[in-house]
C-alpha cells in the first residue's frame, strides 16, 4: 500500500490519494491564535506573496477538501497527551481544531471541526477558526474505491 500524504521538504504535504497539495503548518500554529475567515484571506494572501513552497496559488479548501484530512482512527498525540484531534501526525497540529473552508453563505464561512467532525456555520468576522492552505483541483470521486461502485450495484 503506498503511503497517502508525502513530506515534500519545503513546508508542504501532498496527498497521493487526492492530488491536492496542504501547508504542512497552519494559522493557528503559526500565530498562536484563532482568526477570522477574513483574516484566513489575508493570510493566504501573504503565504502566496512568499511563495511557500514555491507556489502562489494557494487558497482556502472546499468543505470536502479538508474534510479530506479526517481521519477517526488517528487522534493527534502531543507533548505526552492524546488529543481527539482526528488528523495523519505528519501535519502540524497544536491547538485549534475548527477550520475555515471556502464555503459561504452571507456573512457566516463554513468551519469543519476535527475534534469531532462536525460543520457548523460562523460569522465571518468572528475569531472562531484557523485555516491550512491547500493548492490543486481533485474531484471527489478520487477517494472512491474504483470496485467499490461496481460492487454496490451488484448488491
Amino acid at each position: 500500500m503506498a503511503t497517502r500524504f508525502i513530506d515534500n521538504k519545503n513546508k508542504t504535504i501532498s496527498d497521493s490519494l487526492t492530488g491536492l497539495m496542504w501547508q504542512e503548518s497552519y494559522a493557528y500554529f503559526e500565530t498562536g491564535s484563532n482568526i477570522s475567515w477574513y483574516d484566513a484571506q489575508e493570510y493566504i494572501e501573504k503565504l502566496n506573496q512568499h511563495k511557500l513552497g514555491g507556489y502562489s496559488d494557494w487558497r482556502i479548501p472546499a468543505r470536502l477538501e479538508i474534510q479530506s484530512l479526517y481521519e477517526t482512527a488517528l487522534p493527534f498525540k502531543s507533548r505526552g497527551k492524546t488529543f481527539i484531534l482526528h488528523i495523519n501526525p505528519i501535519f502540524e497540529f497544536s491547538y485549534g481544531s475548527c477550520f475555515w473552508t471556502s464555503k459561504t453563505r452571507f456573512s457566516a464561512a463554513l468551519g469543519f471541526e476535527f475534534d469531532v467532525g462536525d460543520i457548523h456555520w460562523y460569522p465571518k468576522g468572528s475569531q472562531t477558526g484557523t485555516v491550512r492552505a491547500v493548492r490543486n483541483n481533485w474531484l471527489p470521486q478520487q477517494m472512491i474505491e474504483p470496485d467499490w461502485a461496481n460492487d454496490a450495484f451488484r448488491a
